[in-house]
């Protein structure tokens, strides 16, 4: 039994591989200037390769996705999501997971969280955000994570629920005055 067999494609690895000769054909590009380029880039992947990735019998790894992608002149998620209908549509992106097109976008580009819970909605969007960027990058969404975080407190307070703020389990906690937990902000704990 071949590899392939045993772990066959999941529906991102199927449209993958669809991705890859759409943009490829778009660019009126032959497998061979395909390989080509890739070769160029360091990741040389021959002409029948090509043909095997597009034929989802050859898996793609993740040097050989990045290299695709240059070679193609697009960004990875332009090759791992939908590009085409009007986003509301439904995407399977594991065997357990489907968003709307628009939602895989917003989650690729480390806008939103593929699920967040009410209990607190907007601490997670931000986690989320700031987890997402590079340390160099997060200034910006730092600083709206910790308005919000101000903007609760002030509300908490101005309900009568003054406390203080400490970090547990990786998460900020706000405590009333007599220790009683008000509030969490982060991302939730695993079971």
């Amino acid at each position: 039994m071949t590899e392939d067999k045993k772990n066959p494609l999941g529906p991102t690895g199927e449209r993958l591989r669809h991705a890859i000769a759409r943009v490829r054909e778009a660019r009126g590009m032959s497998k061979k200037e395909l390989s080509d380029r890739v070769a160029a880039l360091g990741r040389p992947i021959p002409p029948l390769g090509i043909s095997r990735l597009e034929a989802g019998t050859r898996r793609i790894d993740a040097d050989d996705l990045v290299a695709l992608a240059f070679a193609l002149r697009v960004n990875v998620n332009a090759l791992l999501l939908p590009t085409d209908g009007d986003g509301t549509e439904k995407v399977d992106l594991t065997d357990q997971v489907s968003l709307t097109a628009a939602d895989a976008w917003q989650w690729a580009d480390g806008d939103k969280p593929h699920a967040t819970t009410e209990r607190d909605k907007y601490g997670q969007v931000l986690r989320f955000r700031l987890d997402s960027r590079p340390e160099w990058d997060r200034d910006p969404i730092r600083k709206m994570y910790n308005a919000v975080l101000r903007e609760t407190s002030d509300r908490n307070a101005l309900a009568g629920q003054s406390g203080t703020f400490s970090v547990e389990d990786g998460q900020l906690v706000l405590r009333a005055d007599d220790g009683r937990e008000v509030q969490r902000f982060g991302p939730e704990k695993e079971s």
